[in-house]
């Protein structure tokens, strides 16, 4: 099987492989819908893009439409970099459905991540440790059901590391371009964590790329880098106006209390146009809470060391964990070298208030090199007559599979009675399944972005087009779970999301949309069921289903 020895073929292989898993999960559980605030935010991201710009206009009447992580003026964006959401935007284009996206993203990191490991290592343990993070990237990884990124910050990595290798082997041009194309792609994804991660690369080959330097090399990543950068300056400007200002800083500025670091002090609360976002950016609110958890700034390190620690995914954690205690590959200077990437891309993850295992995403490539090179070199390793090593290396491969599959079983279990159940159930006039609230609550992990689903595509049948007006129990009622998120052209979605100003302000917004229907949409405090009813003094079809 000569493919096997090629980096291409194996590489897509390895994807259709992986690919063909995933898509016949994805036809038994259907596609995820958003349920986190940043997801929403990348979703508008992706959404602006296939509009075809790079940022909306302000809403009129932007504050009925102001939630976390988005910004509704200068322009109407996400506050993030473009990268995941110009994925999405990709799947959404293709496919019909931004979802697509991250399985594109995914398909990315995995082909970067084989192709990449070729460069440094002989074929099977490319293939070996690229096939473990295939394992890794099963339907129980976020990276793989949610909007908000990983991989392909990790296929930005995996790409700088790729024309470090192809550079150490022949200094052409392809080397130069790869690796810019691979530190912009960490810029537009994860700019503070991908830059530290190609900054210490960079420091650490130093030595051998000013050894063989190569002019076409440095042009041809020059030019890649003055057109991406040339690129992110005309996105800033075309977002918040200054082609030298990041859409995170302006949201910063007007929103955020809690600093990005943990060692910086609390900033001024802004006035927020509704209360609501004080409860999620506000002082006691959430962002807030969880930067003053880590008390004192001399206890602040730990807790950053200990949480950027939880940002592995478990089994790729055992995996890098064997690679330190079990000392076969010190000797290896890349070995070596990776480690120091790694280790300083861990530590300045440390400095950070807030910790997600994708933040760690930049680090995962020069993990799964380490990996491969320590898996060379210890399954040959031998503690007397018995081969040690080949225990410890399909341990570390199949880790994976060995913490996934009793979780996938038990959950299996627990829900069996449920999916026979909704598999029998009669469906709603509407055509679509009940939601079975797991528990005998309505409102299981995750089951509110379901229901808005569901009532998204029951509004979107009627003739008239929708104003759902969300008023919460009070304003920081369950932050996590925010229904006001709308795509990228508001006044021409068929369902519009806004926030309960008070009857007062709210004239204005039922003003400006004379020809929807208006319906308000409330809550139990304490079950969080919704209920949808005619906005007072004002007409509502009866053919919609009020109740859930």
């Amino acid at each position: 099987m000569m493919w096997l020895k090629r980096p291409i073929p194996a590489a897509l292989i390895l994807v259709l492989v992986w690919a063909v898993f995933r898509l016949a999960f994805i036809a038994h559980t259907g596609i995820p819908q958003p349920r986190i605030h940043d997801e929403f935010s990348y979703l508008l991201g992706a959404d602006t893009f296939v509009h075809g710009r790079l940022a909306n206009p302000p809403p009129s009447l932007g504050q009925f439409f102001e939630s976390p992580h988005i910004l509704v003026r200068p322009t109407y964006a996400s506050k993030y970099p473009p990268g995941q959401a110009l994925v999405l935007a990709l799947g959404q284009r293709i496919f019909g459905d931004a979802f697509y996206g991250v399985l594109i993203g995914n398909a990315l990191m995995l082909f970067t991540f084989c192709v990449m490991l070729f460069a440094w290592v002989p074929g099977r343990w490319a293939l070996a440790v690229s096939a473990m993070f295939g394992l890794c990237l099963s339907g129980r990884m976020y990276w793989t059901y949610s909007y908000w990124g990983g991989s392909v910050a990790a296929s930005g990595g995996a790409l700088v590391l790729l024309g470090i290798g192809i550079y150490r082997a022949k200094q052409t041009a392809l080397a130069g371009a790869v690796f810019a194309l691979g530190a912009l792609l960490l810029f537009w994804t994860r700019p503070f964590e991908g830059g530290i991660f190609t900054l210490v690369v960079l420091l650490v080959f130093a030595r051998e790329i000013w050894t063989k330097r190569s002019l076409r090399a440095f042009f041809a990543a020059a030019s890649i880098f003055a057109i991406g950068i040339a690129w992110t300056c005309y996105d800033n400007k075309a977002v918040t106006g200054h082609p030298l200002l990041l859409p995170y800083l302006v949201h910063q500025r007007q929103y955020d209390v809690a600093p990005v670091f943990w060692f910086q002090r609390l900033h001024t609360q802004p006035a927020y146009s509704h209360p609501r976002l004080a409860g999620e950016h506000g002082i006691g609110g959430e962002e807030v809470v969880k930067y003053e958890e880590e008390g004192p700034r001399w206890q602040s390190l730990g807790i950053g060391l200990f949480s950027t620690l939880q940002t592995f995914e478990l089994s790729l954690g055992i995996s890098f964990l064997l690679t330190l205690i079990v000392p076969v590959a010190w000797r290896d200077p890349v070995f070596r070298k990776m480690t120091i990437v790694a280790g300083f891309v861990l530590v300045a993850l440390s400095l950070e208030t807030f910790h997600a295992e994708h933040y760690s995403a930049p680090a995962w490539a020069a993990v799964a090199l380490m990996i491969a090179i320590w898996a060379e070199r210890a399954w040959r390793l031998r503690l007397h007559r018995y081969r040690v090593g080949v225990a410890l290396v399909l341990l570390a491969l199949l880790s994976p599979v060995l913490i996934t599959l009793p979780s996938h079983f038990i959950t299996l279990w627990a829900h069996l009675p449920g999916l026979l159940h909704r598999a029998s159930a009669p469906s709603n006039s509407d055509g679509v399944a009940p939601v079975a609230a797991q528990g005998g609550s309505a409102d299981a992990y995750g089951d509110w972005s379901q229901r808005r689903a569901s009532l998204i595509q029951r509004l979107s049948a009627l003739d008239r087009q929708q104003l759902v007006i969300v008023r919460y129990p009070y304003p920081d009622w369950r932050v996590d779970d925010e229904w006001v998120y709308d795509g990228a052209d508001i006044d021409h979605q068929r369902v519009v999301f806004a926030h309960d100003l008070g009857q007062e302000q709210n004239v204005a917004l039922l003003n400006y949309y004379p020809d929807r229907t208006a319906l308000l949409l409330t809550f139990d405090p304490r079950s969080g069921q919704e209920q949808v009813e005619p906005y007072p003094n004002a007409a509502t079809p009866a053919s919609l289903n009020t109740a859930h």
